[in-house]
């Protein structure tokens, strides 16, 4: 069997099978034809039984007549006397075939008992009685053999057709322990030649199956069934064919990994030395940057700072002035009006001496914030007040441009979260980040002013929101916005919008520095030209993984 093609197996357990089917139906249908004639049979048989009690009742209706007959001599009593001898030799007919004795001694019993009525008939007819009633004592002598012939046929007809019942039940049974037997047979012998022919395709399959997951998962050593002459030797010899390519496929790709592992080192050192090359360049630029800026913040503040120490020299002490000039006054000869006028005089000098003072302060603060930004290096890593910050940044900036451009006007708005709370950072490194993007909506929102026809104002949000974890800060303005292709290099080092002398491309490059590498946050800018520009910044509020710049 293991050379015969899995084709003709297949047909050959179809043909075997077909033919069992065959076989056992047409055993089955013999049984059935013969069970069938023993029904008719006994159908027949019952009809008969049937015929046999309606030939009681046919005789009974004869005796009846043939006795009214002889007593009456009526021609309705002979008429119905023919019709009942008629239908009851039509019973006896049909009863002929299964009793013939019996049907031609009840025919001649009839006859007698005929003859006999017609006899008293004709004796009663005579007035001759006593001749009458012998005769019909006779024929009632007739009349019960016949009766007793008559019972004794139905009798013998209903114990043959009882016997044939009982045959036709024990042939049925037979039947269908024949059917089950052969259905069994049948069923097992179909069973088991179907077992050993899957058996014969299924095993060899099996262990085809086995050595292809093992060439699966690699294992291009394992042993491969002996091709044989059928369908499944066809498979084993693509399988071997496949083996093969597979072994040259490994051994070229070992010398191709090779090949790769040596590009992939001297891939490996030119791009160690790129990285090393970019890092001294980002060194580089972070800190012309914060030399540039520093130096720029610096020369500023202190220039500021001397003349503003002098206004506020100056108001404290013309404030005391003031003071001892109303002392002075108090003593001088001078009426009522003059001393009012005086009074008035120097009390709103005094006031606005102290609002000089309270202004000057409030400058010097900023000078002192500026000097403090302006210092080399990251500064202190500590944890700040994240709105505190903001809102520092928000009025230094706000200062400074005021400071450098008179008659600068932007409306200003704040929405800060108050569970921001707190979070470890480098504040003076943040706040070049925030005074750098402020600035931006500053400039942003003053050119859209510039181009405006009217009924436009120039605002600028900062906003502030805990997110769990990190603490986002949003710097929204409303000017020009931002075109695709400049959003796109917008933080590439040296690149800016901006006309000459009044940027350096630097700003948002140490940004996202100081966001990303060195916070470890992230930095994302929604915009919409001629509409609004958003920076948002989300920072962690830990910083485990915090360095210096």
């Amino acid at each position: 069997m293991s050379h015969v093609s899995i084709r003709a197996r297949l047909i050959f357990l179809s043909v075997l099978l077909l033919v069992i089917l065959a076989v056992s139906s047409a055993l089955l249908i013999r049984e059935l034809m013969r069970h069938s004639q023993s029904l008719a049979e006994q159908a027949r048989l019952v009809s008969i039984v049937r015929t046999a009690t309606t030939a009681s009742k046919h005789f009974g209706d004869l005796k009846y007549w043939l006795t009214d007959l002889a007593i009456t001599q009526l021609t309705r009593s002979q008429q119905n006397a023919a019709d009942a001898k008629a239908r009851l030799d039509a019973d006896l007919k049909a009863i002929a075939a299964v009793h013939p004795e019996g049907v031609a001694a009840i025919g001649r019993e009839v006859e007698t008992l005929t003859d006999l009525a017609r006899r008293a008939g004709e004796a009663y007819s005579g007035d001759d009685s006593v001749e009458g009633n012998a005769l019909l004592a006779q024929a009632r002598s007739r009349i019960l053999n016949i009766d007793d012939e008559i019972d004794k046929i139905v009798a013998r007809v209903e114990q043959q057709a009882l016997a044939g019942r009982d045959a036709s039940a024990r042939q049925a049974e037979r039947v269908v322990e024949l059917a089950i037997i052969g259905g069994m047979v049948a069923l097992a012998v179909a069973l088991g030649l179907t077992a050993y022919i899957v058996r014969s395709i299924t095993v060899p399959l099996k262990r085809l199956e086995g050595s292809m997951a093992a060439i699966t998962r690699g294992e291009l050593d394992v042993e491969i069934p002996r091709a044989s002459a059928h369908e499944i030797g066809a498979m084993t010899k693509a399988l071997g064919m496949l083996r093969d390519s597979l072994i040259e496929r490994d051994h070229l790709e070992r010398e191709r990994r090779r090949a790769d592992a040596e590009i992939r080192r001297a891939r490996d050192a030119a791009e160690a030395a790129l990285r090393e090359l970019k890092a001294a360049q980002a060194n580089l630029i972070q800190a012309e940057k914060m030399a540039s800026l520093g130096q720029l913040t610096a020369g500023i503040a202190h220039e500021i700072k001397n003349p503003l120490n002098f206004v506020n020299n100056f108001s404290a002490v013309s404030a005391e002035l003031i003071y001892e000039l109303q002392e002075a006054l108090r003593g001088a000869s001078l009426n009522d009006k003059l001393r009012t006028e005086i009074g008035d005089i120097t009390d709103t000098l005094r006031g606005n001496l102290e609002k000089i003072v309270q202004h000057g302060k409030r400058a010097d603060g900023i000078v002192k914030n500026m000097l403090l930004h302006s210092r080399h290096g990251s500064g202190e890593h500590r944890r700040v007040d994240v709105n505190a910050l903001v809102e520092e940044s928000l009025n230094l900036a706000y200062h400074g441009a005021r400071a450098e451009k008179p008659g600068f006007n932007v409306t200003l708005e704040r929405s800060f979260d108050p569970a921001a709370g707190e979070a470890v950072l480098f504040p003076q490194e943040m706040t070049r980040v925030l005074l750098n993007l402020i600035s931006n909506g500053f400039y942003a929102a003053t050119k859209r002013k510039a181009d405006a026809s009217g009924g436009y104002e120039p605002t600028v949000i900062a906003a502030t929101k805990n997110l769990g974890d990190s603490i986002e800060i949003r710097i929204r303005d409303n000017g020009t916005g931002i075109s695709p292709e400049v959003k796109e290099k917008m933080f590439d080092p040296f690149y800016t919008t901006k006309p000459a002398g009044e940027g350096t491309g630097l700003g948002l490059s140490l940004s996202y520095d100081i966001v990303v590498k060195q916070h470890g946050g992230s930095i994302e800018v929604e915009t919409k030209p001629g509409e609004f520009t958003e920076f948002r910044i989300i920072l962690p509020r830990t910083a485990g993984s915090l360095s210096g710049s």
